[in-house]
């Protein structure tokens, strides 16, 4: 008798990663506005204190401009070039002091939205925390993993996976991270398959499945 296991149906994260030097310019100004961050929850996102949640800010209601995050989706932008069209649709800032949390949500597009996002992502700015992510199947031999915050981190994930963030219980420590949402897709007849081929990785069965049977050519 022979017997394995076989994973089927993964789900792709993508990571992108910048070094210190690179990511200092957005750590710089995110410290500069983050008073500013601050003032949109707690005056135009929460108004009612009943609303708020501890130790947690964000400016999801009207993000404040981050000149250098812009510059740095640009390069995930250009990286997909010229096979996937990859459009930035909004990005937001979270900051959570020790008993700040976020509970489990996705970014999936409303029925009725034109253009909604297919991609969602998230740019740690900080090393403490953790974003816990739950499988789509929960009857897999892993139904959630937990990503560390790790500066200079961004991790692009499908927009209606369910995630979460717990309190990191850190004294006088904050954890900020930009959340984002994207529309990621072909920018040609065939242009995902093409991607999937250069810079896209694909599992062990994937790949043996793709030398035999190619869609688009």
């Amino acid at each position: 008798m022979k017997w394995k296991t076989i994973e089927y149906f993964p789900t792709l994260f993508h990571e992108f990663i910048w070094t210190e030097d690179e990511i200092r310019p957005l750590l710089e100004e995110v410290n500069a506005k983050k008073e500013a961050i601050k003032w949109k929850y707690l005056n135009e996102y929460a108004k009612d204190p009943e609303d708020r949640v501890d130790d947690y800010w964000t400016d999801h209601a009207g993000s404040v401009t981050l000149d250098e995050y812009n510059k740095l989706t640009e390069e995930i932008c250009n990286y997909w070039k010229p096979h996937l069209d990859v459009h930035l649709i909004a990005y937001w800032t979270a900051i959570y002091a020790k008993k700040g949390y976020h509970e489990t949500h996705q970014h999936n597009p409303h029925p009725y939205e034109t253009v909604g996002p297919n991609m969602s992502s998230v740019l740690y700015l900080s090393d403490i925390g953790v974003t816990q992510f739950y499988a789509p199947d929960q009857l897999s031999g892993d139904p959630d993993i937990f990503i560390q915050s790790e500066v200079g981190k961004l991790v692009i994930f499908p927009a209606h996976i369910l995630h979460r963030a717990p309190p990191h219980m850190h004294d006088d420590k904050e954890r900020i991270i930009i959340s984002a949402n994207w529309r990621i897709q072909e920018a040609y007849h065939g242009g995902f398959w093409q991607a999937r081929d250069e810079i896209i990785p694909m599992s062990a069965s994937q790949r043996e499945f793709h030398k035999k049977e190619k869609p688009f050519s």
